[in-house]
């Protein structure tokens, strides 16, 4: 039944990673064409891929994006906290589904706690990596202006599919919230793979508190969409609008 089980997952695994592949490659030939609005023969090219997670140009994006949504919290201390599953309670597949839900019970629950106690309710902002030794998600979460969570009894008792660990600002020695966002940047150990199953569970590589983020004014661009392109290769899309008689304009 174990034999059975594991050639299940494995099938299940490749025909998700199969999936995810086209999915991506779709993205990676698809460009959005903007033209200027004073000026509407200036076109800009923008790759779909460098607003997309999985590109790293688009993980580069997210990570910028988190950094001024933080605002005034970007540089202040606080608590991190690791939630790591056991690989005996859960399977791999399983964990990347649920990891989202499971993390949002673990802190409903220690909000719940802290507001039996009359305690504040908790900002926070969390992010998902992959455990190196494992492939399994692990979410570390940050609580900024924050000293005490909760009992460790409480806290390990509210994560029911392993074990949660918390970290005093003294023992991360660069910024809670540069700490948090490095995971979207590096996304160290990280397979198509495990994008995969990101992607089929549709699932969120990190998520912000209600009322913990700075709100980014939109400011009315000078660009508008004009044309989405799909093409192999953004060089022979750029010379053909350049003989149509359209200038160019680099960079995004």
């Amino acid at each position: 039944m174990n034999n059975v089980n594991g050639q299940l997952y494995w099938a299940q695994c490749l025909r998700a990673l199969w999936d995810f592949e086209v999915y991506k490659g779709r993205i990676g030939r698809t460009n959005v064409v903007l033209n200027r609005r004073d000026e509407p023969t200036v076109l800009k090219i923008m790759p779909t891929s460098c607003k997309s997670r999985y590109f790293d140009d688009g993980r580069l994006y997210m990570s910028r994006k988190i950094r001024r949504r933080l605002g005034k919290y970007e540089k202040v201390p606080g608590l991190m906290e690791t939630l790591t599953y056991d690989v005996k309670r859960i399977g791999k597949r399983e964990a990347w589904a649920s990891f989202g839900k499971d993390t949002r019970r673990f802190l409903n629950a220690v909000n719940q706690y802290r507001k039996r106690r009359g305690w504040r309710r908790l900002h926070y902002l969390w992010v998902v990596e992959v455990q190196p030794t494992t492939g399994y998600p692990h979410v570390h979460i940050f609580f900024p202006n924050l000293r005490w969570l909760a009992p460790l009894k409480i806290i390990n008792g509210n994560w029911r599919e392993g074990r949660a660990n918390v970290e005093s600002p003294k023992r991360i020695k660069v910024n809670c919230a540069a700490y948090i966002s490095k995971y979207l940047r590096k996304m160290r150990g990280w397979l198509d793979l495990h994008l995969a199953l990101l992607w089929c569970g549709k699932c969120r590589m990190f998520s912000f508190s209600r009322g913990f983020s700075t709100k980014i004014e939109k400011r009315e661009s000078e660009w508008q969409r004009w044309q989405i392109v799909e093409a192999e290769h953004p060089e022979q899309l750029e010379r053909v609008l350049v003989e149509g008689g359209y200038k160019i304009e680099h960079g995004y």
